[in-house]
């Protein structure tokens, strides 16, 4: 128990002492509207805010917007409860609904608690986040409400996160981050990481129904062949990718699988020689991330495998919780370095990059080479383009 756990406790007897008093048919139509209202603000907070390019300032007008929906809704929710109260007048009916209240005006206030806490979660804010992620008051409420209600949330979480991965975590899941030693910066000058290098590409599109562009990275895996993440072309319905030179390529998706987090493009007359995937990495490796982070150049990273672990989360549209095998990373992971490799020693690829820690800067996450297999062979022999689903 943290101290956001006391807090909300203490927030609930204070609803519960608000709801007896006020009575079950003031409460109800409180928590209708109190519910009603957050819910309401959770889904008008990405309409409104889409268009802005994601910052500090939107994601407090995000969470702004949900709470003045709550509000709004509980207050006029309660003045008609008012109404309807004042016409019953016998009197054990009075302690039934005074008791009912009570326990209405607790629920209604952790579950306004917990689409606060389920955007907050997994976003960048520090502090709040890692107290939010270890309430255990917010996970229990987690695993009461039924998925529509997960799903919900998820579009106004993206809002509130102003980084552009996906959520790689249940919200109230705890980050398991294993202590290792810094990589040696020497470790990019190896000739097989400058070799494998020049197979990784920029791969970019965009998403006509968010009318937004996107941008990541890819490696070449087979002929005509680039691995990428399905973050990055969720959408996309045209996506392009860029050698180290400038030549650009299009492509098509033939390979989508949005529960990995990975897909497969097609890219005809593709010059570039591929990398082979490798299986056996182990914590304790070095290697080096490769791609384009901020959409800028070619960047290479040092990188170390702290460990590898099976890491529950959301698939990248927050319809259902899944399981990945991944390394958790001792390196620097920025936006754009998704879908890039993880490169070892020996120039094989051994993990396909896709989020970076919310609690620590020098730590990022990556599929291991086992877990995209399935895909990376699906890939090889698909030849029409698949749909790439909606925005993520």
């Amino acid at each position: 128990m943290n101290v956001l756990d006391i807090i909300l406790i203490v927030a609930a007897i204070c609803y519960g002492i608000s709801g007896y008093r006020q009575g079950f048919l003031i409460g109800a139509l409180g928590v209708a509207g109190l519910i009603g209202g957050g819910l309401a603000g959770a889904w008008l907070a990405p309409v409104v805010l889409d268009k802005y390019e994601p910052s500090l300032r939107v994601s407090l007008v995000a969470l702004g917007i949900v709470l003045a929906g709550a509000f709004l809704g509980q207050a006029l929710g309660a003045a008609l409860g008012a109404a309807l109260r004042s016409r019953v007048t016998w009197r054990p009916a009075h302690f039934v609904d005074a008791t009912a209240g009570a326990a209405l005006s607790i629920a209604a206030m952790l579950v306004v608690a917990w689409i606060l806490g389920s955007a907050v979660a997994n976003a960048r804010f520090g502090d709040v986040s890692t107290t939010v992620r270890g309430s255990r008051v917010l996970a229990t409420v987690d695993e009461i409400v039924p998925p529509f209600g997960s799903q919900a949330v998820q579009a106004f979480g993206r809002v509130v996160d102003p980084s552009l991965f996906p959520r790689y975590l249940a919200p109230f899941e705890a980050e398991r981050i294993a202590p290792a030693q810094p990589p040696a910066a020497g470790v990019l000058k190896d000739p097989d990481i400058r070799r494998a290098g020049r197979s990784v590409v920029r791969v970019t599109g965009v998403a006509l129904e968010c009318s937004r562009s996107l941008e990541g990275s890819g490696f070449v895996y087979a002929p005509n062949r680039v691995m990428t993440n399905a973050h990055v072309v969720a959408g996309v319905s045209a996506p392009r990718v860029e050698t180290r030179e400038g030549r650009r390529y299009h492509a098509r998706v033939v390979s989508y699988d949005p529960e990995r987090d990975v897909a497969v493009l097609a890219v005809p007359d593709l010059p570039l020689a591929p990398v082979p995937l490798d299986e056996g990495a182990k914590p304790g490796d070095e290697g080096a991330v490769l791609g384009y982070p901020g959409n800028g150049p070619f960047t290479a990273g040092a990188a170390r495998v702290r460990s590898e672990q099976a890491l529950r989360g959301p698939d990248i549209y927050g319809n259902q919780q899944v399981t990945r095998e991944v390394f958790s990373l001792y390196a620097k992971v920025r936006p754009g370095n998704s879908g890039g490799p993880l490169v070892s020693t020996e120039g094989h690829v051994t993990g396909l990059v896709f989020a970076a820690s919310v609690e620590d800067g020098s730590t990022g996450y990556a599929l291991t080479a086992e877990e995209v297999a399935g895909n990376a062979r699906a890939g090889v022999n698909a030849r029409e383009p698949v749909s790439t689903g909606g925005c993520s």
